[in-house]
């Protein structure tokens, strides 16, 4: 809970994706918060159930800011 509401969470189980993973974790975060992001993974991957993790992927995206987009398509 220390992590709240900085960084939010939301679990997919494979069953409900029709996929081969056991599931998918899907974090959200404001950029100025990725140091309590990568705090938190740290903490996670020391953790007893972490042994059990056979692929781990990582993927971060930045959403562009709507003000950002039509800048762009301006341009274009």
């Amino acid at each position: 809970m220390e992590y709240l509401p900085a960084v939010a969470r939301q679990l997919y189980h494979s069953r409900d994706l029709g996929e081969s993973f056991d599931f998918l974790t899907w974090f959200e975060f404001p950029e100025e918060s990725a140091p309590q992001f990568d705090e938190l993974l740290k903490r996670l991957r020391m953790t007893e159930e972490w042994r059990y993790v056979a692929r781990e992927v990582e993927v971060r995206l930045t959403r562009a800011s709507s003000k950002k987009k039509h800048a762009n398509w301006e341009k274009a």
